[in-house]
């Protein structure tokens, strides 16, 4: 991936994000899958160039002491579950990765614009993918014969506090998952960040993050590059809390212990670095428990890992921690855990 190929940043903001059309949604079905056909496709589609921002109904006064949860929602199918378990963590923010808008997988739902309402609370939705399915194999034979009403696939970052700026921050040039080769679930756009600031106290920006799955170290240290250049165009000197799910699974696979876990991860995983040359901080907001959680039709082999991060740059981090994504009934929500921080200013 050359350097000029990374898309533009998107900072304008809509009330309620355009649905693809029927006619839109034929052509990306149709046709020659490939990359020029993709960008043609994604450029056309006016969900992917903005981001929906709704504030909070009674926005709280800013504070200099908050409490972030960042949490991939693996689509966020059970809307009021996953919004309890989110208010007993006592989050002021939080980061969100996988939600849906418009997938029969997650029952229809914008499942961020529920949550949020569930929380009391204004969000910033950016769209990664504009699914032309139902999802993965799973999904696809849950679903057989429903119908996505919208079909869009991102991140957002919910927050009781007034909402000041937002934007999408690509984080690689899109289209890998749009060619039907080996590919379970085809799909328009690619991996993202969300970024919103807040004026609290002081100005501060919080950015919640999904890197690819498919890749690996080298791969996921350009994702972070162009992550960087993002937060050094965007936010400036302001501080800034990043977190999100890396997919970052080199430590796990080459047997790291909780200690070299946090204090060395850079030897499996140069993202690290990238980031600590960046003025980033990850061993005060983080802990060393795995963040992956087994579904009961998962394999019980399965390793689980550490793949979810809060980065932190000009602000105080304390109090890291680690919620299970179970409900009150004992069902799993999510199969990632809930990371929790707090941040002074």
């Amino acid at each position: 991936m050359s350097e000029t190929s990374l898309r533009n940043r998107v900072t304008s903001t809509v009330d309620l994000l355009d649905r693809p059309s029927h006619t839109w949604r034929e052509a990306a079905e149709g046709g020659e899958a490939n990359l020029t056909r993709h960008d043609s496709l994604l450029q056309a589609a006016g969900c992917m160039n903005a981001v929906e921002l709704r504030q909070p109904v009674n926005p709280a006064t800013p504070a200099s002491s908050l409490t972030v949860a960042c949490w991939n929602l693996e689509r966020c199918k059970h809307v009021p579950e996953s919004a309890a378990r989110l208010q007993g963590t006592g989050a002021d923010i939080c980061l969100l990765t996988e939600m849906d808008l418009g997938m029969a997988r997650s029952g229809n739902r914008h499942t961020t614009a529920d949550l949020a309402h569930h929380l009391g609370m204004g969000y910033a939705f950016g769209v990664e993918f504009i699914e032309l399915g139902l999802g993965d194999r799973r999904e696809q034979a849950e679903h057989t014969g429903e119908r996505n009403e919208a079909g869009l696939h991102g991140n957002a970052v919910a927050t009781r506090f007034a909402i000041d700026r937002a934007a999408l921050l690509p984080l690689d040039r899109g289209g890998m998952w749009y060619s039907p080769d080996g590919i379970d679930q085809r799909r328009i756009g690619g991996r993202m960040a969300l970024a919103v600031r807040l004026c609290l106290a002081e100005p501060v920006w919080f950015v919640a993050v999904h890197y690819e799955s498919r890749l690996f170290p080298h791969d996921r240290e350009r994702e972070t590059a162009y992550l960087l250049r993002h937060v050094d165009e965007l936010c400036g000197d302001d501080a800034v809390l990043v977190g999100g799910d890396f997919n970052c699974r080199a430590m796990a696979d080459e047997g790291f212990d909780d200690a070299a876990l946090l204090d060395r991860p850079q030897e499996a995983e140069p993202m690290f670095a990238r980031l600590a040359e960046a003025g980033f901080d990850w061993r005060a907001c983080n802990t060393a428990q795995p963040t992956t959680r087994l579904h009961s039709w998962d394999d019980r082999k399965r390793m689980l890992k550490k793949i979810d991060w809060f980065f932190s740059r000009g602000l105080k981090p304390s109090a890291p921690r680690v919620i299970p994504a179970v409900a009150a009934d004992g069902r799993t929500l999510s199969d990632h855990e809930i990371i929790v921080v707090t941040v002074s200013l």
